[in-house]
């Protein structure tokens, strides 16, 4: 049911590619039908327990002999002692798998944000392998169609750069700055996290902003974020800056991971 809940819920595809949600779909009908199967052969086990007492009610009405009583408590006797020691539930088991239940319910689902991306910072490259139609669909959407991700790709396949100036861009993802801008006060990434399987192998990508008012965003918030880029000297490299237009705070999207 915990699955079942969150995948309804929507809450799963924070951890997993939406691709691969057909997967989830599959592990919880499964689940549930090993749920419906033990709970069949627990009420199968509590009737047929049953039945020694009802028999020995049953001699005891009659009135029957001494003997035929005492063999049926007999044979009551052992057989509820044999599904004692058959069937009795294993408490460290069952804590084992009670315990992340309970976590699981007890904490908000979250998705990945600033505070997930670690040491690595956000990377304005993505290299992870791709298909050639992949990229073809993501170079034929018009500009202002582009997400992070799409104008990540565009920047790493181009062999010029400048050719990305004056182009318009519109963009929404969360506000990241590290050490990197901490002499540029008007300027931050506005970033996603990219998702090939799961969170496990999730790369942080961003695209950097400049903003008169770049100071006064908050860490994680996320925004909406219109400009044009022009190609600046960046460390010695020539890279797109994103120059803000207009940058607004938003909410977060119902899906906040973009997809290689």
């Amino acid at each position: 049911m915990y699955f079942l809940d969150n995948m309804v819920s929507g809450r799963i595809y924070f951890y997993i590619n939406m691709n691969f949600g057909w997967l989830t779909w599959l592990g919880t009908g499964v689940l549930l039908l090993l749920g419906a199967t033990n709970a069949w052969d627990i009420l199968r086990e509590a009737r047929s327990e049953s039945e020694p007492a009802q028999a020995e009610n049953e001699c005891s009405q009659a009135g029957e002999e001494d003997s035929c009583c005492e063999s049926d408590e007999h044979h009551a006797h052992e057989h509820s002692h044999d599904h004692a020691h058959s069937h009795a539930p294993s408490w460290p088991k069952l804590a084992l798998i009670a315990v992340p239940l309970i976590v699981g319910a007890l904490v908000p689902a979250r998705p990945l944000g600033a505070a997930a991306v670690g040491t690595m910072g956000v990377s304005n490259t993505f290299t992870s392998v791709s298909s050639n139609t992949t990229q073809l669909v993501a170079a034929l959407k018009p500009s202002n169609e582009r997400n992070v991700l799409d104008w990540i790709r565009a920047f790493n396949n181009s062999s010029n750069v400048d050719e990305f100036t004056g182009q318009q861009a519109d963009l929404i993802g969360f506000v990241y700055r590290d050490i990197r801008f901490k002499d540029e006060t008007q300027q931050f990434m506005v970033a996603r996290f990219a998702l090939s399987c799961c969170v496990a192998d999730a790369s942080a990508i961003g695209v950097t902003v400049q903003f008169p008012e770049a100071a006064k965003l908050v860490q994680d918030s996320w925004v909406h974020v219109t400009g044009k880029f022009q190609v600046q000297d960046v460390g010695g490299q020539r890279t797109p800056i994103l120059i803000a237009q207009a940058v607004d705070l938003t909410q977060q999207p119902a899906q906040p991971y973009v997809y290689p």
